[in-house]
Order: C-alpha cells, then structure tokens, then sequence
C-alpha cells in the first residue's frame, strides 16, 4: 500500500472526481482538507435537535468541554474501489483537546459526505466555524481493485444517506448520562457544595440547640434560685411571726401578772394606811 502525493491527488481528482466540492489550494501535505458543513449536533444542546449552519449568518460551533459532537462535512467523498482512505483531524484542534471518535478510514466504493463523531476532551471550549478546513484525508492504492460486492455499497443502511445528519446516530448520543471528566468535575463541585451547606446549616442548628439550651438552663436555675429565695423569705416570715406572737404572749402574761401585784400592793398599802389611822386615833384619844 502506498499514498498518493499532491500530484497524484490532482490526476486522482481530475480522472474520477474524488472530492465535491474541489478546491486546489485545500491540497496540501499529501492530502486534502476537507471543511465543516452545514450540519452539527451537540450533546448539550438545549434543543436537543440538529443545528444548521452557514458562512453568513450562523457560522460558529461552540463544543464544550466534556461534549460530544456530529460534524458533516461540506464535501462528499467518491472513493476508488482501487482506493482507500484515511482521515484526521487538523493538529491545531486536536491540541485544543479535540479527538476523533467515528473511525479513521473510508472505505472503498464510499461516495457520500463524511460524519464526524468528535469529543472535547479539554479544558476550554472549541470554537469551529462552517466552511473552514478541519479534516485532512489522506488516498492510499490497493494492489488489486474490490469487486462491487466486496467495497461499500447499497447493501449498507446508510449508503447515500449521509447528505445529513441521521436520526439514528443522534439517539445513540441521547442514551443514558454523559460521565466525562468534566461533568464527573462539575457533580464533584455540586456534591461538595451540598455538603458544605449542609455542615454549614449543621453547624448553626447545633449553634441554635447550644444557645437554646444554655438559655434553659440559665431559666431553669433562675427559677430554682427564685423558688430558694422565695422558701427563705417565708421560713423567716414564719419564725418572725411565731416570734413575735411569743413575744405577745409574754407581754400580755407580763402586763397580767403586773396589774394583779398592782392592786394587791394597793390593798396592803390601803389596809397598812387604815391602820396607822386608826392607831394614831387611839393615841390622841
């Protein structure tokens, strides 16, 4: 197997039209640079439909990191049953951290726009813009030239079908959950977002609870100091007042026997008077 340089590139397309449209100047080392068409489709697309692009209007296609993308060429290929191919993409978007994921080869007897199935695999966006040369392919000779039955052919479901995106392979993508590294980075932020709110709410209900729960505690012991008080002031209220209805008593006791010994040293004093009147009458008598 040998490849076809720039000049047998040219006879190739002279002779058999290998590549529709053709620009001259889109030959170069050793292959041609075939560019986006007007078709993409993202995976994080909000429509979740194909886009149509176009040189003037809507010609830019934005592939963010971690996404997959469907890419249409703008030319059809017409590959030589004596003929296979080889393509790539351009060293300046794979540096970007784009990468090929559709296969490296086109077949012999293929005759149809090319489909691209790319993945950003960096850390940036990938800006592509419609019409622009994106795609090296590279012609390589058989020995010997496939039969109809052997190269590609009608028996292939998508044999002249590719002049869009089909159905088929974007229901393929739309399967199950993306788990690139940057989404897989993206849940990892979101988790420990969550779990910080979620120590950050903790850590104030327990702020809450301790603050509650010294506050109670500080009502509770004011409440046993008030009940403390309170007992105090009524046992001393309670022995004052039995003090002082014993000290009544006493005072009525002392008043009592002091107003008897009153009235019987009134009577002693007026029988002793009685006396010595009636005595110094007899003396004067």
């Amino acid at each position: 197997m040998s490849f076809l340089g720039v000049k047998e590139i040219l006879k190739l397309q002279k002779d058999q039209k290998v590549v529709l449209p053709f620009l001259e100047k889109r030959v170069k080392n050793g292959a041609y640079e075939l560019s986006l068409g007007a078709e993409v489709y993202l995976t994080d697309s909000i429509s979740g439909k194909v886009e149509k692009l176009d040189q003037t209007n809507n010609r830019q296609v934005d592939i963010n990191p971690g996404q997959f993308a469907l890419l249409l060429t703008e030319e059809k290929v017409n590959i030589p049953k004596d003929k296979i191919a080889f393509i790539s993409i351009k060293a300046g978007e794979k540096l970007k951290g784009l990468i090929n994921v559709s296969g490296f080869h086109v077949d012999p007897g293929f005759n149809d726009h090319l489909l691209f199935s790319v993945y950003n695999a960096g850390p940036s966006t990938i800006v592509l813009n419609c019409g622009e040369p994106y795609f090296p392919i590279w012609f390589a000779e058989l020995k010997t030239e496939l039969e109809d039955d052997e190269a590609y052919n009608q028996d292939n479901e998508h044999y002249g079908k590719l002049n869009h995106i089909t159905p088929k392979y974007i229901e393929f993508l739309k399967r199950g959950e993306l788990t690139s590294p940057k989404s897989l980075l993206d849940k990892i932020k979101e988790t420990d977002r969550a779990l910080s709110d979620r120590i950050i709410k903790a850590e104030e209900k327990t702020e809450r609870n301790d603050w509650l729960l010294k506050l109670l505690i500080g009502i509770v012991i004011a409440i046993c100091l008030k009940l403390i008080w309170d007992w105090s002031a009524y046992d001393r209220g309670y022995n004052e007042g039995k003090n002082y209805k014993n000290l009544q008593e006493q005072v009525k006791q002392e008043i009592k026997k002091s107003s008897i010994d009153s009235i019987v040293s009134q009577k002693i004093d007026s029988i002793l008077n009685k006396k010595t009147d009636h005595d110094n009458t007899k003396k004067t008598n």
